[in-house]
This record gives C-alpha cells, structure tokens and sequence, in this order.
C-alpha cells in the first residue's frame, strides 16, 4: 500500500512541475512580447483589444503564480481566463483562428488543467 501512495505522490509532483513549466514558459512568453510590443510602438493610441489581451494575460499569470501555493484556486483562475483568452483570440483573429487559439489560450488552459489534476491526485493521495 506504500508503494501506491508513493509513486501517486510522485505522479502527482511530476504533473505539478509540468503545469509550473508550461505555465511559466507561456506566461514569460506573454509578458515579454506585451512589453516589447509597448516599447516597439510607444507613443501611439493603444487599441482596446491590447488593453483586453494585456488583462487577460495578466490574469493568467496571477493564477499560476497563486497555482504555486493553492493548486485548486490557481488552476480554475487559469482555466477560466484561459478559456476567455481563447474565445478573445479566436473572435479578433483574422485568419488561422484555430492557430491564435493554440498560441494564446492553450498552453495556459493546458497549465490550469494540470495543476487542477495534480491538486487532485494529491488529495487523493492524502485521504487513503
């Protein structure tokens, strides 16, 4: 029964660092092309929809942030603005609206299910 309940623990970290990367990686992708983007064209009117993309954003960043300590509460912030992201991108992309979808939202909708799974696992891990 130890066995079980260690390779569960395990299982469950290893889905956990996996959400973190993923989260992590999108988020810095994000961050840094919304500040390049600023500096690039400073100086000019920012249209709403940069103002609505920079929200959403930063929202999914404050969820895997908050995901490193609540897992739950983290992975349903980034699960909802993930999903509003990708409803935002698929709505104001011109053409290849499945692939705006698969850069923008996914990896942060990925990232939230997972730290929703491995909050799971580990709960359940604890309660047998």
């Amino acid at each position: 029964m130890d066995n079980i309940s260690n390779s569960s623990d395990r299982t469950a970290k290893r889905i956990r660092w996996a959400a973190r990367v993923i989260g992590i990686t999108a988020g810095a992708f994000w961050v840094i092309s919304l500040i390049a983007s600023s500096i690039a064209e400073f100086g000019t009117p920012v249209p709403i929809e940069g103002f609505i993309l920079a929200g959403l954003v930063a929202i999914n960043v404050i969820g895997i942030i908050t995901a490193w300590w609540k897992e739950k509460i983290g992975g349903i912030i980034i699960v909802t603005a993930a999903v509003a992201l990708c409803t935002f991108s698929y709505i104001e992309a011109g053409h290849n609206k499945i692939l705006a979808l698969l850069i923008s939202g996914f990896p942060f909708l990925i990232s939230g299910i997972l730290f929703i799974i491995s909050w799971w696992r580990s709960k359940k891990v604890y309660s047998l």
